[in-house]
C-alpha cells in the first residue's frame, strides 16, 4: 500500500514567475517608450520626390521606410516599414497599415529584413 503525500504549497517559488512576467513587461514597456522618444525628424519631401519613391519601390518590389506628419505628444510615430501592397487614390496599403499621401512627410526605399536576419 501507498500513502498520500499531503500537498506542499510551493509558498514563494509559485511567486517568481509572476514576478518575472511583470518585470519583463514594465522592461519592454521602458524599451517601447525609450525607442519613441529618439526617432528623429526626417525632412520633408515634395510631393514628386514622394510619387518618384513610390513609383521605384512598385517597381522594383522594395519594402519602403515611411515617416508621417504626425506628432503624437510633441514626438513621430514610429517608421512605418514594408512592402506596397496596394494603393487607391487616397493612400498607400503598406502591409497592414494605410498611410494617405497628405500624411507622408518622409518616404525612401529600404531593404526587406526577413526575421531570421541577424544584426
Amino acid at each position: 500500500m501507498s500513502t498520500l503525500h499531503p500537498y506542499q504549497d510551493r509558498k514563494r517559488l509559485k511567486w517568481m514567475g509572476f514576478y518575472l512576467s511583470e518585470h519583463t513587461a514594465q522592461i519592454d514597456r521602458n524599451f517601447l517608450k525609450s525607442d519613441s522618444d529618439e526617432i528623429e525628424e526626417k525632412r520633408e519631401m515634395s510631393e514628386q520626390e514622394v510619387s518618384l519613391v513610390i513609383e521605384k519601390a512598385l517597381i522594383k518590389d522594395k519594402s519602403v521606410t515611411v515617416q508621417t506628419n504626425q506628432l503624437v505628444d510633441y514626438h513621430y510615430s514610429p517608421d512605418i516599414l514594408g512592402k506596397i501592397q496596394g494603393y487607391n487614390e487616397e493612400g498607400l496599403f503598406i502591409e497592414k497599415n494605410f498611410v494617405a499621401y497628405d500624411k507622408i512627410k518622409h518616404i525612401e526605399m529600404t531593404q526587406h529584413r526577413n526575421w531570421f536576419d541577424v544584426e
